[in-house]
């Protein structure tokens, strides 16, 4: 099996193809679907509000939008903006979310970014590829670093961070799951 660090030519040539987007309602099939492979493969999907997406995605997209400019967010939620990662046919290889400041529960918990990749589509590259295009964009917003932290036993992320330049700074246990976590600094 190839982990997400894998890449042969024939995968350079299709990480080329690929382009981040927002989330718009021409998105709608090709997001569905990637959330319907997650379900199917017993993942279920808790990063997005996956029935307002179903029941109307118009308004799920202008969910997203104002998460992203910070309207309508409780006190100690950031705003943060989704991408999902598509291929030359549009179709919707997977999803990161982007937060251009933390808060304290974002700096132990979740960190500046979140991704995730399709089942079917992990171990080709896609993960490395969308963390490097999400990084340009905060470089451009004049973001110094980002913290990315970790599940420890978690392997591939770890790969993808490294390859993209982290560093980690610590690993520890979590206070109340105590669940081991590694944290990574990516210096942009």
């Amino acid at each position: 099996m190839r982990g997400d660090d894998a890449q042969d030519s024939d995968s350079i040539d299709t990480l080329a193809g690929t382009a981040l987007s927002e989330i718009t309602p021409e998105l709608a099939a090709a997001y569905l679907d990637m959330v319907d492979e997650f379900e199917a493969a017993g993942e279920g999907y808790g990063w997005n509000d996956v029935e307002l997406a179903r029941h109307d995605f118009a308004a799920f997209v202008n969910d997203l939008r104002n998460e992203s400019l910070g309207i309508g967010l409780p006190p100690d939620i950031v705003p943060q903006t989704t991408y999902v990662l598509l291929d030359r046919e549009g179709r919707a290889l997977g999803e990161i979310r982007f937060r251009p400041h933390l808060t304290p529960p974002f700096e132990q918990h979740n960190g500046h970014i979140g991704y995730n990749v399709r089942p079917s589509q992990r171990g080709n590259g896609y993960a490395t590829r969308m963390l490097a295009l999400v990084l340009e964009k905060a470089r451009a917003l004049g973001v110094e670093r980002v913290m990315l932290p970790v599940r420890d036993d978690n392997l591939a992320p770890k790969r993808v961070i490294e390859k993209n330049g982290g560093v980690l700074e610590r690993s520890g246990a979590e206070l109340g799951s105590g669940e081991v976590v590694s944290i990574y600094w990516i210096a942009l």
